[in-house]
């Protein structure tokens, strides 16, 4: 019987749920929330306790947990999650919508979400716990860090480095070639044409 732990139940945990039932791989999915006993079921998901409540979940046969926390403004959160469950000797698989398409030549690291109508081409690299969100593009040699998330309808177009903790805004186009350092924000909707420095905020048309 395959079990899965959601950690967090808010609204990116939504899309995570709908993939999941697109998925059909699990028997039972539980979610743990910091809002619990206020929150007690997400989607029909049951919300079986807080963040307490992993090490007896571990026990009672639940291998796999995914983080269900989004990153918008930091990656803190989602990092801290992370290396918990690892502490607790959790496999974090990555999860992929059935309407995504992932090249069988791309390589997805543990902790990764690739949401519907995705696409994630050959020879790219998605680091670990990164998020590739609705219709997002992630083009042919791309390489995407650890916990580095990559927007609804964002592009990068072939051969962009993107580093860890990096938002690619919504809409946002990274052309091909470019690269994005550690910690940068690229702002919804920008065209970005040169490279962007680790830490650097940028938006509008960036050259």
């Amino acid at each position: 019987m395959k079990k899965l732990i959601l950690v967090g139940g808010g609204g990116h945990c939504k899309s995570v749920i709908d993939t999941l039932r697109r998925m059909q791989q699990y028997d039972e999915i539980i979610i743990v929330d910091a809002a619990y006993p206020d929150c007690r079921n997400v989607l029909d998901v049951k919300v079986a306790g807080d963040d307490a409540a992993l090490p007896e979940l571990k026990k009672a046969g639940f291998a796999e947990a995914f983080v269900a926390v989004g990153s918008v403004k930091s990656t803190a959160v989602r990092r801290s999650l992370f290396l918990q469950l690892k502490e607790y000797g959790f496999t974090l698989p990555a999860i992929v919508d059935p309407l995504a398409c992932v090249s069988p030549y791309a390589k997805l690291a543990e902790g990764v979400f690739v949401a519907k109508r995705a696409v994630v081409n050959a020879d790219a690299k998605i680091g670990r716990m990164a998020i590739i969100n609705t219709g997002a593009i992630v083009e042919h040699d791309c390489v995407v860090g650890d916990f580095a998330h990559v927007a609804v309808g964002a592009v990068l177009c072939g051969g962009v480095s993107v580093g860890s903790d990096v938002l690619i805004g919504a809409g946002a186009t990274v052309i091909q070639g470019i690269g994005v350092g550690d910690g940068a924000v690229v702002g919804a909707g920008s065209t970005v044409v040169r490279s962007v420095s680790a830490r650097q905020n940028v938006k509008g048309l960036v050259k």
